[in-house]
């Protein structure tokens, strides 16, 4: 059988390119490439659909005669500037598109299933001051000052705020690659998490590769913007002083407020160690926490200089990211896709597809899931399927 060859615009060719991790792009794949862009050669339909899979771009796209306008709108709410999330990659588009997916459809059940709007969407949007703002987000999450006390560790808290923020209808959805593809994990210098608001189905994702005080802060970051009202797109690693509008300055200072409450911060630095490092260690095993939290702390209320400050966070990132290195992949596989997904979401799914007005299909593409992985996730989350 003959192999056919087919017209592609040079110029979607390198669009194509420019959005592919070079790693991934074979010597072969390369020269083909290039002998496609000099035009000495016209590609086949089996080699673009080879490089629409390794690209992760739709095999339509190759087709088109000028590269798609990929508008994506939540970039717009970035916390710092940057080359890298003004060029968003594959995996982040990829990520965006699958949470305003069940964005979607969550909202769409629950206006059909006669839900009022969600209360907390933008209720404190005209309120001013750091204090006001997070002692208004502890009472509705029912949670006073020393609420980690109640934990165990940094992951038992975040799943504890996780869990109290679902009873406000919050979608919380996490991963670490994107959809279930470990060959695409997602960036952590590309953002850290997002918020999407809507009346009837705020949500928030977490970017998984970040470590546990990491999804924790980010989580409080991102629980302000839904009570402010405001989209979210979180891609400051390292909280940055320059090129942050108000607003985030708002947020981390409320997400510090709720995690490390200044008037017990100040309390136990008097009465902690005399080295100030050891201080900071201290205090994040007691209030759960990054160092990174307490040294954010610390340098604004001047026990420590911004040099110190920004020396600490270095180490925590470098620390990180060997123990990533060394610890590799690997867990149990269950545990893992029950992770990814918002309980309260997986629940209204069961009920939908119970009552015929959602297909198992459906079901399955909303949650990266098969049969069988689909209904030992739902169990575990709560959901009962007939």
């Amino acid at each position: 059988m003959p192999t056919v060859s087919v017209k592609v615009q040079p110029a979607i060719i390198s669009w194509a390119l420019s959005q592919t991790k070079k790693e991934r792009l074979s010597s072969k794949l390369m020269k083909n490439i290039e002998q496609w862009l000099a035009g000495t050669k016209n590609p086949t339909f089996s080699q673009i659909e080879n490089f629409s899979k390794i690209s992760n771009i739709p095999l339509g796209y190759f087709f088109l005669q000028t590269p798609p306008e990929e508008k994506i709108s939540l970039l717009e709410y970035r916390t710092i500037n940057s080359i890298q999330s003004a060029e968003p990659s594959r995996d982040l588009i990829d990520t965006i598109r699958e949470m305003e997916s069940i964005q979607q459809w969550m909202s769409s059940y629950r206006k059909e299933s006669g839900y009022e709007p969600n209360p907390y969407v933008g209720c404190i949007e005209n309120t001013a001051g750091r204090d006001v703002i997070a002692e208004k987000i502890r009472e509705d999450l029912g949670i006073g000052n020393e609420w980690y006390k109640e934990c165990s560790s940094i992951q038992d808290a975040f799943h504890k705020v996780r869990n109290l923020l679902g009873e406000c209808g919050i979608i919380v959805m996490m991963n670490g690659v994107v959809a279930k593809n470990t060959h695409r994990a997602l960036d952590l210098e590309e953002f850290r998490a997002f918020a999407m608001i809507n009346d009837y189905a705020p949500l928030i994702f977490i970017n998984g590769a970040d470590s546990w005080g990491g999804r924790l802060f980010s989580l409080y970051h991102e629980a302000v913007h839904i009570w402010l009202g405001r989209d979210d797109f979180y891609n400051d690693r390292r909280n940055s002083d320059n090129a942050v509008n108000t607003m985030e300055v708002i947020c981390n200072a409320v997400a510090g407020e709720l995690m490390v409450p200044d008037s017990i911060f100040l309390k136990m630095w008097v009465e902690g160690k005399e080295d100030s490092r050891e201080k900071i260690k201290e205090l994040a095993k007691n209030f759960l926490c990054s160092e990174n939290v307490i040294a954010r702390k610390a340098f604004c209320h001047k026990k420590i200089s911004k040099k110190q400050y920004e020396k600490i966070v270095q180490e925590s990132i470098e620390a990180f990211t060997k123990w990533k290195q060394e610890k590799g992949s690997g867990g149990n596989y269950y545990n893992t896709a029950q992770s990814r997904l918002d309980a309260t979401f997986v629940r209204a799914l069961c009920e939908s597809v119970n009552h015929g007005k959602t297909s198992y299909a459906e079901a399955y593409r909303l949650t990266n899931t098969t049969g069988k992985t689909f209904f030992e996730v739902a169990s575990r989350l709560g959901g009962v399927l007939w």
